[in-house]
């Protein structure tokens, strides 16, 4: 016979499904946003790969080392001049969002796009002043084409300043929309000029394709905001500093980032060959940028929702597990897919020449699964607003990738700088993660510590198929990794979640009245 339950026996029970239902909405929530950006971004993707192969074969590696040293500059110019508006100002616009104050939301936006032109015109500054530095860098004479390379710094700033409006709104589609809309946009305009002028149409075409990208921003954002001026700048500068402040340490980190980047291509140029810094570029795509389309969610959903929470530790600790549970079952079956096509990958996004990277590819992927765990967690410290402690992290991991890097690369070519991806990665978790641990108390739950225990096998086993087999045996081999790794992550997904269960019988419906 059933025991009566008391009064605080059914409050608790009712609590504890209530917890149930929330820890799922979550789980939910998070793999929605992952699962839609990723999408986007993925699409994005397709194009750029189409994009890739094609200036591949018209340029070769020579070609792509050139545009990568130029995009690599720009990026680090960028970052240190656009005083962090692209994410410093999503929070404070998306707080005011949620208030729904209207006038203050006007008025703000006002202020970002004031702060972006001054940012904009600082980094045209000073890419023309260290133009000389610049081609010094990277061994080449021509520093003019580095001013000419001046516009894209600049529409770079402004670009960020409407994309933070979109983000901060909740402007999702039209995030997603101008992200696809530019991909395209940049394929149908730099592959006709490679065509017809070859290297002589790189910084035209990064010119022009930075204009398209900011033109459809533009055009977006200006959509349900328009663009006009009724704030003085006195009132422009005064808001912006708390603005400004909070940018500072994502500056600094980008910098860093950025600075890592080229002090890494400057190296293989002067001790390698600009073939070399086009093999790295393509290797790197391949497995870090490629990989990190999942996690772009962090950025636009992830980050406000551990700010919201972020003096609640045990809410914390929730919110970012989950993230990370997500991150690491999307992640892990498409990084198996993508260890095991390397050699067709290669050869259907590039060309012959670039098979050597193989090998740099391969090591460098294990990484990623260090890269899913570590990236939420690192987002706690700015979230709390640790912004020292954030930058810290930042740069003692960036001084130990550039060191691993280096003599990897030095060692063992290539693959010795794929190694050293992966071993500065697997640094990297376990810094911020001893660093949140102690400051702030966070914890790995035992499902995520599981989850990662049962895919983190599958990060080495492709390695050991591609290593160690060939031909039939390398297919099949590879295509059961990938068979238990897609299955164990449909499967927790199937009963962690709601929305895979719906999608499943929405086509069941379907089909069954067809």
């Amino acid at each position: 016979m059933n025991k009566a339950l008391s009064l605080p026996d059914i409050v608790q029970k009712i609590m504890h499904k209530s917890e149930e239902k929330k820890s799922q909405s979550t789980y939910d929530h998070v793999i929605k946003y992952t699962g839609l950006f990723g999408g986007v971004q993925g699409l994005g993707l397709l194009t750029s790969i189409v994009r890739n192969k094609l200036v591949a074969e018209i340029l070769g590696p020579v070609g792509l080392g050139l545009i990568s040293m130029y995009n690599t500059a720009a990026t680090l110019l960028s970052n240190s001049t656009n005083f962090g508006i692209s994410f410093s100002a999503v929070r404070h616009v998306s707080e005011l969002y949620e208030q729904g104050d209207t006038d203050a939301l006007q008025r703000f936006i006002q202020v970002i796009r004031m702060w972006s032109i001054a940012a904009a015109i600082l980094g045209m500054l000073v890419c023309c002043l260290f133009a000389p530095l610049l081609s010094a860098s990277y061994d080449t004479s021509n520093w003019l084409s580095f001013v000419w390379l001046s516009p894209v710094v600049g529409l770079m700033a402004l670009t960020g300043g409407e994309l933070a409006i979109l983000k901060g709104t909740r402007c999702l589609r039209r995030v997603a929309l101008q992200s696809l809309v530019n991909s395209v946009g940049a394929l149908l305009i730099s592959v006709p000029l490679y065509y017809f002028w070859g290297e002589k149409a790189i910084i035209a075409s990064l010119v022009l394709v930075a204009l398209c990208t900011f033109a459809t921003t533009f055009y977006f954002s200006t959509r349900s905001y328009p663009f006009f001026f009724r704030c003085g700048i006195k009132y422009s500068y005064v808001e912006g500093k708390k603005m400004i402040s909070l940018g500072v340490a994502f500056i600094l980190a980008g910098i860093l980032g950025s600075g890592v980047e080229f002090l890494i291509r400057a190296y293989m140029v002067h001790t390698g060959s600009e073939a070399d810094v086009g093999m790295y570029s393509a290797g790197y795509l391949l497995t870090v940028t490629y990989a990190s389309i999942i996690f772009t969610a962090m950025e636009t959903d992830f980050f406000p929702r551990l700010s919201a929470v972020n003096n609640d530790i045990r809410q914390v600790n929730q919110v970012i597990n989950r993230q990370i549970e997500a991150s690491v079952l999307l992640v892990a079956p498409m990084l198996v897919a993508l260890w095991v096509a390397f050699p067709i990958l290669l050869q259907l996004f590039y060309n012959e020449e670039f098979l050597p990277v193989i090998g740099m590819a391969q090591c460098a992927i294990f990484g990623m699964y260090m890269r899913s765990v570590a990236l939420p967690i690192s987002y706690l410290s700015l979230a709390k607003g640790r912004s020292r402690v954030y930058l810290f992290t930042e740069a003692v991991y960036d001084v130990v990738a550039v060191t691993l890097i280096v003599c990897g690369y030095t060692f063992d070519g290539l693959r010795g700088a794929g190694v050293a991806l992966s071993l500065a990665a697997t640094f990297d978790l376990l810094l911020v993660w001893l660093t949140a641990r102690k400051l702030y108390g966070f914890m790995l739950f035992g499902k995520a510590l599981k989850i990662l225990a049962v895919q983190l096998p599958f990060g080495v086993l492709p390695f050991l198929v591609t290593t160690y087999t060939t031909g039939l045996a390398y297919w099949l081999l590879g295509a059961l990794c990938l068979l238990c790794s897609g299955a164990i992550s449909v499967r927790i997904l199937l009963k962690e979640t709601t929305l895979l269960q719906s999608l499943w019988s929405k086509i069941m419906n379907r089909f069954g009245r067809k």
